[in-house]
């Protein structure tokens, strides 16, 4: 409480209100001194003006009744001059200083002393006329003006006087002051009380104009910066005081306005760079395809807040089919699927055959939205190289926004490396003849499904495959229609494994898939199901007559059999030896020998 008396009475209003009041006062004391100066300076004049022609008026009347040697005349002159001219006193003094006569009895024959009464020093202690003299004498009783008028030596006073005597006497005339001091009084309580009226006013006056046009516009601008302080520049301060303040207030909303667009550009900026820092460090985690699909597709609903994203991406060495993945808003799950570009079916996903035709004739190169802008059309190319075609769809009454439109094109730039790099590395681990992965590809997905069994416990299947008397082809028809024959059966293995798994070529007529589940009885019926796939599929090559092939399968589950993947594969290799010694033909699951 201290502190905020303090403050309000350190605060630049007090400071302002104080300043003028105190000038104000200064102003009116000065006018008090000023006119009561004046005022007693010019009674005093007029005063002594009036006591001088009284005095004369005295003198000559003096003059005739002391020729006549008639004292109670001249005592008569002086007491008519009292009570008309309204004199305190008038007093005659001979050459020697005595009082001859006087209106005020008790003073009659006193001697004056000129150097030391209080009657007389005022003029004898200065250089002062002889002739006329005049003074304001200050006692504890009262305060009066004196005159003193010479007495003259006329040849009518010879008989009298001496004739080298200038003057015979003095004649003093006193004027109280104290009509004048009530005057001043009188003049110094109006005069008051017209400042006090004046000052009330002034205070209630000032008060509202200081408050109204100096410091409400400050305290409303002071706000303002305590707003934009907290990082609020939105706040607009309004006032309405007109002048140099109301420029202020307008510079800096101006100032405010200018410093949010650039704080919200610099915020974009980030949230930009942020964004795209988190697109990249996302798909760099990995370089096989399939889960960059799934990561890209995340992204996409998660950076434009989509609905619906669509990826579709061309088949490696299987022309005019299309990889389709599909995720909604809502469902983590992702929706894998093929479509053949001359195929009359539908397909199951906002993407249209047409649109597919057109981005494939390379119609357009750069995004494409649509006329409501709740669609995106992305298409990924790489110089010449057709990467794939991304939709991109927006919620019922939900556009894309002009942040998301500017991120798109860098989006759609990174998206088209990484699938780019997706691609150079899946002919890296894929084999040329088949288009199912390598061994050594085959290898590092086991280990990383055996650590991720340590960690997780999530278990895995190893399905090993051999092509029942392949070598019988290859002797009948020769190693090109072999080679063929391999790459259908790796075409039927990659249409009828589960996405998730890995179908690999382990070497010359041997497959291995590698399971995500250890399920033995969901291993099982995948391996009866693509055993009896590729019996029924006849094999029609140039014009050799159709001929059939069968497959052995030879299956080890983690952790019912084994848990590291050397033994897995060492598992799922002797069931396959078994299925052969049991007549080929057949899915045999490894059964651990008994002692």
């Amino acid at each position: 409480m201290i502190g905020l008396d303090l403050d309000k009475l350190t605060s630049l209003k007090v400071k302002v209100l104080g300043g003028i009041f105190l000038v104000f006062f200064l102003a009116i004391a000065m006018v008090i001194h000023g006119v009561l100066t004046y005022q007693r300076a010019r009674l005093i004049r007029m005063n002594t003006l009036h006591a001088m022609q009284t005095g004369h008026t005295v003198v000559a009347g003096l003059s005739s009744s002391m020729l006549q040697n008639d004292r109670e005349a001249s005592m008569e002159v002086i007491k008519d001059m009292i009570s008309t001219a309204h004199f305190s006193r008038i007093s005659v003094l001979n050459k020697d200083g005595k009082i001859v006569m006087t209106s005020e009895p008790s003073l009659a024959g006193k001697i004056l002393d000129k150097s030391s009464d209080t009657a007389c020093i005022f003029c004898h202690q200065r250089n002062v006329s002889k002739r006329k003299r005049t003074a304001v004498i200050e006692s504890p009783d009262k305060s009066y003006i004196r005159t003193v008028i010479a007495i003259e030596n006329k040849p009518t006073c010879y008989t009298c006087h001496p004739k080298e005597n200038d003057i015979i006497g003095l004649l003093f005339v006193d004027s109280s002051l104290e009509e004048t001091n009530s005057l001043q009084k009188e003049t110094t309580r109006r005069i008051l009380l017209t400042a006090i009226v004046i000052f009330l006013f002034g205070v209630v006056l000032i008060n509202f104009i200081v408050t109204r046009y100096f410091t409400k516009p400050l305290d409303a601008l002071q706000v303002g910066f305590e707003q934009v302080g907290r990082g609020n520049f939105e706040y607009w301060v309004d006032v309405k005081c007109g002048g140099e303040i109301s420029d202020m207030v307008d510079s800096f909303n101006i100032v405010t306005r200018a410093i949010g667009r650039y704080v919200d550009e610099v915020k974009a900026k980030s949230n930009e760079v942020s964004t795209l820092y988190s697109i990249v460090q996302k798909m760099s985690l990995t370089i096989e395809k399939k889960k960059l699909k799934e990561i890209v597709a995340d992204l996409l609903c998660e950076v434009l807040q989509a609905d619906c994203v669509t990826l579709a991406l061309p088949a490696e060495k299987q022309k005019g089919i299309f990889e389709i993945l599909t995720m909604r808003k809502g469902d983590k799950r992702h929706y894998h699927s093929h479509f053949h570009i001359e195929s009359e079916a539908k397909l199951s996903c906002s993407l249209t055959r047409d649109e597919l035709v057109y981005w494939g004739d390379r119609n357009f190169t750069s995004p494409v939205f649509s006329a409501d802008g709740t669609r995106l059309l992305l298409p990924l190319q790489l110089d010449k190289m057709l990467v794939g075609l991304i939709s991109v769809d927006k919620a019922a009454g939900e556009t894309f926004t002009l942040p998301q439109r500017k991120i798109i094109p860098v989006l759609a730039h990174h998206m088209t490396i990484s699938f780019a790099n997706a691609q150079l590395y899946e002919l890296a681990i894929t084999d040329e003849l088949t288009g199912l992965y390598t061994k050594r590809h085959f290898l590092k997905k086991i280990k990383q499904a055996e650590k991720e069994y340590l960690v997780r416990k999530k278990g895995f299947s190893v399905m090993m495959i051999d092509v029942d008397h392949f070598k019988y082809v290859n002797d009948s028809y020769g190693h090109p229609v072999g080679d063929r024959v391999l790459a259908q059966i790796g075409e039927l293995l990659m249409a009828n494994v589960r996405h998730g798994d890995t179908a690999c070529r382990y070497g010359g007529e041997e497959f291995v898939v590698l399971l995500n589940r250890g399920d033995t009885t969901e291993a099982r019926n995948l391996a009866e199901r693509l055993r009896k796939r590729i019996e029924a599929q006849p094999f029609t090559i140039d014009t050799i007559p159709p001929f059939h092939k069968t497959i052995s399968i030879g299956l080890s589950c983690c952790p019912r059999h084994f848990c590291t993947a050397e033994e897995m594969i060492k598992g799922a290799d002797a069931a396959l030896y078994t299925a052969k010694d049991l007549g080929r033909n057949q899915v045999v699951m490894f059964n651990p020998p008994t002692d």
